[in-house]
């Protein structure tokens, strides 16, 4: 098997880490079959949410490389050495896109967007209501809507 660059393996952690918290809160999340540029997609209801995940051990989260579609930027702090990892004592901040002012973001200056219940129920609802879903117009079936591509 080909070795597992430190890169990958906290890059990978920061997306597992982000998943099984958004589970916490009834959110499945999972990565899309192709790479698209996001890392997790998020599903909660009938809201569905881009995730780019950026993970860090140090103080600092630089946000370079975004991809141009996503809704949520989920920054992970981990907490340990080398291949020793505290999971129960790294945070994870979310940040909606049009939060996303600066490339550079301080630990101590997210406090505001760490992952709690009501900032994760705030970011899978829209304008403080529950997405609505997306309805056929009358008289057209949901078949027609999707249209298969011609080989």
């Amino acid at each position: 098997m080909n070795p597992i660059s430190s890169q990958i393996r906290i890059g990978t952690i920061g997306e597992l880490l982000v998943a099984l918290r958004l589970l916490q809160y009834g959110v499945q999340a999972a990565p899309p079959i192709k790479d698209s540029g996001n890392d997790l997609i998020a599903v909660k209801g009938e809201a569905f949410r881009a995730i780019q995940v950026k993970t860090t051990q140090s103080e600092c989260f630089q946000l370079n490389n975004l991809p141009g579609l996503y809704h949520i930027v989920a920054l992970v702090h981990l907490v340990g050495e080398d291949q020793s990892i505290y999971l129960d004592q790294s945070d994870v901040f979310l940040l909606e896109k049009k939060q996303i002012t600066a490339n550079r973001y301080r630990i101590e200056d997210l406090n505001d967007s760490k992952m709690n219940e009501t900032l994760v129920e705030r970011l899978f609802t829209s304008d403080g209501a529950p997405c609505e879903p997306v309805r056929a117009p009358a008289g057209i079936a949901a078949q027609q809507l999707v249209r298969p591509e011609h080989r």
